[in-house]
């Protein structure tokens, strides 16, 4: 074979293997990438031993809870842990969460939430459906007419990771 017929396999090969990206360090902290409606932000740590800090914070709300989490087909399967009861919370937003199951590849899966990985990145799923939730509505002060005020728009959304 000629020489620079082996030279661009090579190159293609090499190509090919930098490619493809490793699911396999999702370790760290991710946060949503601006506010959504102007104030709710979350915050997930997944931990290497597969535990999980989930955060949802916004104008005067704070909400936290702990949980694991397992990684099957590019996509991130959390189970939130058990709280227990406050009285000065008014709902138990991650509890009630309905445990759900999936079968990928001969293992059942149980989870209450998952989220799909991108480059670096986490996009949540849709709650009734599951489809990839890829889009926010933002607030803007940005005049939407030239008499008329700021205006809400949707914008590309999903969890950054920031360390």
């Amino acid at each position: 074979m000629p020489r620079h017929v082996t030279a661009i396999i090579f190159i293609l090969i090499l190509c090919g293997l930098f490619s493809c990206s490793s699911i396999k360090n999702i370790a760290g902290t991710y946060k949503t990438n601006f506010a959504d409606l102007g104030f709710f932000g979350t915050t997930i740590r997944l931990k290497p031993d597969s535990s999980l800090q989930y955060v949802f914070q916004g104008d005067l709300m704070y909400d936290s809870t702990t949980g694991h989490y397992s990684i099957y087909d590019r996509k991130v399967y959390i189970t939130f842990d058990k709280q227990l009861p406050d009285t000065n919370k008014l709902y138990y937003r991650f509890d009630i969460m309905p445990l759900k199951t999936d079968n990928i590849s001969g293992n059942t899966i149980h989870y209450q939430d998952f989220c799909y990985i991108g480059h670096n990145k986490l996009f949540s799923s849709h709650v009734e459906t599951g489809k990839k939730v890829t889009k926010a509505r933002r607030y803007n002060k940005r005049k939407k007419y030239f008499f008329f005020g700021s205006h809400y728009y949707k914008r590309r959304w999903y969890l950054r990771r920031v360390d």
